[in-house]
């Protein structure tokens, strides 16, 4: 098991935001987080990359403890995530940016400059590398905060709403970019609100509402379920959609 996160919970102060959420991943999977907002779903994914230390239970990454490990150590043991907004270094150019993710792995400046080569020709930005990085518009810096972590040569990449504020076109040429991602042998769990993304791209998915787990499976079984449907629309819209279900 590549990731196994069991009974996580995080207060802050008297507000239970996430109560004992448990998600185990197998290398190769892509498995997709979802819920309403305020579900849970961002605190569970922060405590998984070590942004948050949880306030109960544990998150095993290759059967080493990271519970209350850093950010720092998450990332040296492969763990790689990007945030629902780019942090963009806008004064360094893209290849800059992306050098700052190859030096986790490559001390030396020029190798570190090689590996942030090739990982820009793979996503795409070659043809802006000396660009600085403030001329980036919303889909640039999104690819270019995927760049940076995958320069870090994760072996499970978190994505937290990577393909937000992107137009329908642009939308499926990052789906492309993922699937490219996930054939060089990374594991992804994606956070996203765009069911079409989750529908395309996730092999599992994990439902929160309020702090818990309420339904996983494949994306069509959760999509068709009745507890995810009142999740997000309401328990009369359930109601009915249960009443019209084939």
């Amino acid at each position: 098991m590549l990731l196994r996160a069991q009974n996580v919970s995080r207060s802050f102060g008297a507000l239970l935001a996430l109560s004992g959420a448990s998600l185990d991943v197998t290398e190769g999977e892509i498995v997709g987080l979802i819920g309403p907002n305020g579900a849970g779903k961002s605190t569970f994914f922060n405590c998984v990359a070590g942004d948050l230390t949880p306030t109960g239970g544990n998150i095993l990454f290759n059967d080493v403890d990271v519970t209350r490990a850093t950010p720092e150590a998450h990332a040296k043991l492969g763990i790689g995530r990007t945030f629902q907004v780019p942090a963009t270094f806008v004064e360094l150019s893209i290849l800059e940016n992306v050098m700052v993710g190859a030096f986790l792995r490559h001390p030396d400046r020029n190798d570190a400059r090689a590996a942030a080569l090739e990982v820009i020709e793979f996503t795409g930005l070659k043809a802006v590398a000396s660009a600085p990085a403030r001329t980036l518009g919303t889909p640039g810096r999104k690819r270019l905060e995927i760049a940076r972590v995958l320069a870090t040569q994760p072996k499970l990449l978190l994505l937290d709403e990577a393909l937000a504020g992107l137009t329908p076109s642009e939308v499926q040429d990052a789906i492309a970019l993922v699937r490219r991602i996930h054939a060089k042998g990374i594991t992804i769990v994606i956070v996203e609100h765009i069911m079409e993304v989750i529908l395309t791209l996730a092999q599992r998915v994990l439902v929160f509402n309020q702090g818990v787990t309420i339904a996983t499976g494949t994306p069509r079984e959760v999509v068709d379920n009745t507890a995810v449907i009142e999740a997000y629309l309401g328990r009369r819209h359930a109601r009915n959609a249960g009443a019209h279900a084939p």
